[in-house]
């Protein structure tokens, strides 16, 4: 696990080091190759950081593997299986809750979050369970939750029905409160109910996370990115970086769920001012504003050394002739920021000039 984490970071800070190394090989007075080597700094930045967050993933998920129940073809006597209460038919009764190999997989990549959720706030759920008898008679094992071979004709079982909602939670759960038992006939039944009642189940989209965020935790800046987004039609990257707002998307999760402990991000514009900016390049590069690419240029070209001012940018941009739209538009999209970055430059650059020799 610690191997696969080295590895993957080693590759990604070796493209930081290229990205380094090529910015003290150019020649250190040239300021366009200098911002084009900031642009390519910041993109092998934002791999490594990419990268080190894969390999947190790559390592959780590799934990979870060996800590979650293998199937295991075990069985017979000396096997106790785990039981839960079950409310059937208003009485309580002590039940083992089987799977088949078919089953929903549970996330790996919200393990610590569901640790933190306070159940009181989850709404009751419905749990459908069905007898085991159509698994059997098919010759398809089924095993409880700590990964047992559930032999047949064990008394007291009952096979899960997954959920959009209930997938997750019936682990969660002392007691299963709200139970239906479906008789299925077969195992084709049983299939197809589950894959209608899933059809249009997901989960939140990225800008629906920002809404639920900003209304769990009433953060202002996450309000502002929602609407700012909404209002423009952009995604939630391209309103972030236009309001210059940086926050990890794992933050935004646990802020969905009501998480407040870590300092949050204060917006780096105004909603007016990222607006007025948004007009403007939209007015000049068209649709490729409403994208992340002159968006990050211009971000990473005011916070760069030279101490621009926004209003220096609009008047840059405002002077981007035809011919370098053309050659924008014909560029691939690795060469889009640095092509943006070169020709941003050399306008703020002339404007510098003229406004030396005024």
């Amino acid at each position: 696990m610690d191997k696969i984490h080295t590895n993957a970071t080693t590759v990604a800070t070796e493209n930081l080091n290229v990205a380094n190394e090529a910015t003290s090989l150019n020649n250190p007075t040239s300021n366009v190759m200098a911002e084009k080597d900031v642009i390519a700094t910041e993109v092998a930045q934002e791999n490594v950081a990419n990268a080190t967050i894969k390999n947190v993933n790559a390592a959780e998920e590799a934990a979870s593997i060996n800590e979650k129940p293998q199937k295991k073809e075990l069985g017979g006597d000396n096997v106790e299986h785990p039981t839960k209460i079950a409310i059937i038919d208003g009485e309580e009764q002590e039940i083992i809750i089987a799977h088949s190999e078919y089953d929903m997989e549970q996330p790996k990549d919200k393990r610590r979050l569901m640790e933190k959720i306070d159940v009181n706030q989850l709404p009751k759920c419905f749990y459908h369970l069905t007898p085991p008898n159509i698994f059997w008679r098919e010759g398809l094992s089924l095993f409880d939750e700590n990964g047992n071979k559930i032999e047949e004709d064990t008394d007291s079982v009952f096979v899960f029905c997954p959920t959009a909602d209930s997938f997750w939670r019936e682990r969660m759960e002392e007691k299963l409160e709200y139970v239906e038992i479906l008789p299925f006939e077969s195992i084709q039944e049983y299939a197809m109910a589950v894959g209608c009642v899933n059809l249009y189940s997901r989960g939140l989209s990225n800008i629906e996370k920002i809404g639920v965020a900003a209304l769990a935790t009433g953060d202002e800046a996450c309000k502002t990115v929602y609407e700012f987004a909404k209002e423009n039609k952009l995604n939630v990257t391209t309103a972030k970086l236009y309001l210059d707002y940086k926050v990890k998307p794992t933050d935004i999760q646990s802020m969905t769920i009501g998480l407040t402990e870590e300092a949050r991000p204060e917006l780096g514009r105004t909603k007016e001012e990222a607006q007025v900016l948004l007009e403007k390049a939209t007015e000049k590069f068209g649709k490729n504003a409403l994208k992340r690419y002159v968006i990050r240029v211009v971000n990473s070209l005011l916070h760069s050394n030279e101490d621009y001012s926004q209003e220096q940018m609009k008047s840059a941009i405002s002077l981007v002739t035809e011919t370098e739209l053309e050659k924008i538009k014909d560029a691939n999209s690795a060469e889009k920021e640095t092509i943006i970055s070169n020709i941003l430059t050399q306008w703020l650059l002339r404007g510098d000039r003229i406004g030396s020799a005024d």
